[in-house]
């Protein structure tokens, strides 16, 4: 199965990395961080899948997809990549010229079968998985199993290390968009932490990610204070439940 080849275009480090790991373990993998990236590849290489992100800077990937489609360089799948869950989102997707949509965040488990079903063409069709499992208030013990089936060990610890950077690398600018009321800058920053934390069990982070969002958009300032100060508060806890209670033990 590894002489099949899968595109990943993924403008976040995290997301970009996990999605080599878990699609790694199956199939061969090459990743760029734009559309502009993803059509120099599809000029030069052949694929048999593309995942495609949404958001993506200089190049976002509807333009990158029907560049690619217009210049008749792949007939291969191309799935965009999306946190919009909704149905007619789907719908609109296709119709742009898409196959279908991954909506983050992922689920590995579900996320690897349907990634499959896209490449083996005796599978079904498949439809997309979402949603963050019923789970701990910290870290969701679910997630956490299907990454750990699909990656070793080091693999794993590495991966949140990155989440956890991740998250104090956010937390600056939204603190500074807060005190702007620049919306467009936070809304970009907690969309990112909040499909990240998604992806990753993260359940308490993505819960009040999620609630920060929608201070922000209506634009309940006194309220996103509060939210934001547990959402610190949530990722020291996260980080003292990695290193005390599982220390990434089965």
């Amino acid at each position: 199965m590894k002489s099949k080849k899968v595109l990943i275009v993924e403008n976040n480090d995290l997301n970009r990395k996990l999605f080599e790991t878990l699609i790694g373990q199956i199939y061969s993998t090459e990743a760029v961080k734009n559309g502009i990236e993803a059509v120099k590849k599809a000029s030069s290489e052949k694929y048999d899948l593309i995942l495609m992100d949404i958001q993506m800077p200089e190049m976002d990937g509807i333009t990158a997809m029907k560049t690619i489609r217009r210049q008749a360089m792949h007939q291969c799948p191309i799935l965009a990549i999306t946190s919009y869950s909704a149905e007619t989102s789907r719908k609109l997707f296709m119709e742009m010229g898409f196959d279908d949509m991954i909506i983050k965040p992922i689920r590995p488990k579900e996320f690897l079968t349907f990634i499959t079903s896209k490449i083996d063409i005796e599978s079904e069709e498949s439809s997309t998985f979402a949603a963050v499992s019923e789970a701990n208030d910290v870290l969701d013990r679910l997630v956490f199993d299907q990454l750990l089936k699909y990656n070793n060990l080091d693999t794993i610890r590495s991966i949140y290390i990155d989440f956890l950077d991740e998250f104090d690398q956010l937390i600056y600018p939204i603190d500074v968009a807060f005190q702007e009321k620049n919306l467009q800058i936070l809304l970009e920053s907690l969309h990112t932490l909040k499909g990240n934390s998604g992806t990753l069990g993260a359940t308490a982070i993505y819960i009040l990610s999620h609630e920060a969002d929608k201070n922000t958009r209506s634009q309940d300032w006194d309220s996103l204070e509060t939210t934001l100060k547990k959402l610190k508060n949530e990722r020291i806890k996260f980080e003292t439940y990695l290193k005390e209670e599982t220390t990434f033990k089965q």
